[in-house]
């Protein structure tokens, strides 16, 4: 069922023929422009506060790690804003028999390793995951050789908050048994199952001051706020213009004859 509206433009008489099949379609791809739009201004928003969040709290000095876990059931649900990037300071002694490599990591355009040894706090029944730092992996399939470290240490960091939809191919960790163990992204919750031990939902990046560490120049976010909005203009800019077509393709010249 068509329905006509009649207008005149530049002294030319003119019909709008409202055409139901064409305009289901572009309503879609209308709505759906929107919504991914909207999404990204939350995008933005998102970063924007994460930003803020790490400049602030690094800015200020780091707290005892044993106190603020008291009162605290961390888990992957409240583990969330309160602690990232939360400066912290602990003490205790590696547990070099589980360091960790998380593979595929690039510095500068080198191809390299991101070092994690678990920590075990004094006090603490579960293992702290501390993120040493990049390390260049040799031309060969070799890994790095990382030397243990002994006795007890004193560290800080900040507290940084695991990113639970990282996309990867295949299995997560190919050779569970071998040492050190290879991954391609850090899951608390597998390696809890297979090393048999309890670990923080979250991990530690070393401070600068530690001596255990290796090239520690995190990248916080991958893309800027800015380019979030300035997605989300072009989405709702395709929507307006799919609007105008469809009002356009449904305009006809009237005929006075």
């Amino acid at each position: 069922m068509t329905q006509c509206l009649q207008f005149h433009f530049r002294q030319q008489p003119y019909r709008f023929v409202f055409r139901m099949d064409f305009f289901l379609l572009c309503l879609f791809f209308v709505i759906l422009f929107c919504v991914l739009g909207v999404w990204q201004v939350h995008r933005y928003q998102y970063k924007k506060t994460l930003l803020f969040t790490y400049q602030h709290r690094l800015e200020s000095a780091p707290v005892p790690f044993s106190p603020l876990m008291l009162g605290l059931n961390v888990s992957r649900q409240n583990a969330d804003q309160t602690l990232q990037f939360q400066p912290v300071e602990m003490e205790g002694h590696y547990v070099n028999a589980l360091t960790m490599l998380v593979q595929n990591q690039v510095y500068k355009g080198q191809m390299g390793v991101e070092v994690l040894t678990p920590l075990q706090i004094a006090g603490e029944k579960k293992l702290l995951l501390v993120d040493r730092g990049w390390v260049r992996k040799p031309n060969n399939d070799t890994m790095p050789s990382i030397k243990p470290i002994s006795g007890t240490q004193r560290i800080n960091g900040y507290i940084k908050i695991l990113n639970e939809y990282q996309f990867i191919l295949g299995k997560n960790i190919y050779y569970p048994s071998a040492s050190p163990i290879v991954m391609q992204k850090i899951d608390t919750d597998e390696i809890s199952r297979m090393t048999h031990q309890s670990f923080y939902p979250f991990i530690l990046r070393l401070g600068d001051s530690g001596a255990a560490g290796y090239v520690r120049d995190w990248t916080i976010i991958t893309v800027l706020p800015q380019r979030h909005m300035g997605y989300a203009v072009q989405w709702f800019l395709m929507a307006m213009v799919l609007f105008i077509a469809y009002f356009c393709f449904c305009c006809e010249r009237k005929n006075n004859g």
